[in-house]
């Protein structure tokens, strides 16, 4: 387990399999059990079911000019007209059930920000200005839910870790901060410092972007884990989420809001003075965010190195 580790190689590697979700999530796993195994590492799986919502349609109508959009909702339905514009940025749990045509401010291309209980479609800024200017706008989109096996890849100390850290590799669109980058930090951990696995647990997360729970859809993967292993995250000593990382400076967060976000379990009261996010520019990354724009050119080899240089003092302290 000598030499080096590329994180910025490992994450280019991760986004030809985006958008990682369903099929794709699944060869996602495979590869990364299969990059670790080259290294001699062993892995345990955790499976469990989910499921995530399938486009079969979109059409999106102006003046009877079709234009782009991108169906962000669980169900399949109608959004009549251009009353229902929203911003992406507003939480999604606000309009959930309300069908919306949704945009952020903040990126020029279609965000994938929020999904939502009923039928939802995401616009690019352009695409939004077309809306605005038309007399008639009509909307469908049609979803099937479709299931699949999830895998929650654990490595390391899986009885009595003194820490525990995730990374989620799925992803909406491209996925590179969000989460290639987290993926491959602790992909080298593991990789350039094979002893932290005697002492600690580290969990590649499926199944955190979308699935059919309500009204928290995302971090299934973090509640699989929680289910079977609730006793062994109560007796860590930190749990330690790692996502959007290697566009800025990382710095370890403790803040409810991020807590909420990236750290979803049941138990998070019980467990809020010992959870933690590792993450860098969020306000960066919410220009990019859930687009194909979170693509590698994101990525900066020295702030990856920062985040990796962070995660290692919490394996010494």
């Amino acid at each position: 387990m000598d030499g080096q580790f590329d994180t910025v190689e490992f994450a280019k590697k991760l986004l030809a399999f985006s958008p990682r979700l369903g099929i794709n999530e699944r060869k996602t796993a495979e590869f990364i059990v299969s990059i670790l195994k080259t290294h001699g590492v062993e892995t345990a799986i955790q499976a469990f079911g989910t499921q995530i919502p399938q486009v079969k349609r979109v059409r999106l109508e102006a003046d009877g000019k079709i234009l782009d959009g991108k169906a962000c909702c669980f169900v399949s339905g109608t959004i009549e007209g251009k009353h229902s514009l929203i911003s992406s940025l507003i939480p999604s749990r606000f309009f959930l059930d309300r069908p919306n045509i949704n945009f952020n401010p903040e990126c020029p291309a279609a965000s994938l920000s929020n999904f939502y209980f009923a039928p939802a479609v995401a616009v690019s800024c352009a695409t939004l200005t077309q809306i605005l200017k038309a007399k008639k706008v009509a909307t469908e989109v049609i979803i099937e839910p479709y299931r699949f096996e999830s895998w929650n890849i654990l490595v390391g100390d899986k009885d009595t870790p003194k820490k525990i850290f995730f990374a989620h590799y799925d992803s909406i669109e491209s996925g590179c901060v969000d989460n290639a980058s987290g993926v491959a930090v602790m992909m080298r951990a593991i990789v350039m410092r094979p002893r932290i696995m005697q002492e600690n647990l580290l969990v590649f997360a499926g199944s955190e972007e979308l699935s059919y729970d309500r009204p928290t859809y995302w971090g299934r993967g973090f509640r699989a884990f929680e289910e079977q292993n609730k006793n062994t995250m109560d007796k860590a000593e930190k749990l330690v989420a790692i996502d959007c990382v290697g566009n800025g400076k990382p710095v370890m967060d403790n803040g409810d809001n991020i807590r909420y976000l990236a750290f979803p379990v049941k138990r998070a009261d019980r467990w809020k003075e010992k959870i933690f996010v590792m993450h860098a520019d969020l306000a960066k990354e919410n220009k990019v965010y859930h687009s194909v724009l979170d693509d590698i050119g994101q990525l900066n080899e020295k702030h990856l190195l920062a985040a990796d240089a962070l995660l290692a003092k919490e394996f010494t302290i």
